[in-house]
């Protein structure tokens, strides 16, 4: 037996790589335009998703102010109401059938004149 390794001769498999035939060169590039294609087809469903998302929370802004100002205006006249609703005129006016009237002379103030002396 021959205890020295002889070496391998390459053969044609290891050697050189195989070359492709035009059939698996064309199927190659036929693959890498459909994955191109379904690249760009995610973009484009991705871009209209989101101008639709877009145009959706413009839509709501848009209601929330004109919501907003209403009840501002709301607030405006609530508030001129509870001012003139607390006017003395306006409250004698709701008084006078409970027969409280409204004063014609002003009040006097009364004074103490007792002089506090020292001890």
């Amino acid at each position: 037996m021959n205890t020295e390794m002889e070496p391998m001769e390459p053969t044609e498999e290891t050697s050189q790589p195989q070359a492709e035939t035009p059939e698996q060169q064309e199927s190659a590039g036929i693959w890498s335009w459909v994955k191109f294609g379904l690249v760009a087809f995610a973009l484009m469903l991705f871009y209209i998703y989101n101008q639709h998302h877009a145009n959706k929370a413009l839509r709501t802004k848009d209601k929330l102010i004109k919501e907003l100002k209403e009840l501002h205006s709301e607030k405006i006249s609530l508030e001129s109401q509870i001012t003139n609703a607390s006017k003395q005129s306006e409250l004698a006016k709701k008084l006078e059938p409970n027969g409280l009237k409204e004063l014609s002379v002003p009040p006097v103030k009364i004074e103490n004149h007792v002089k506090s002396g020292k001890r």
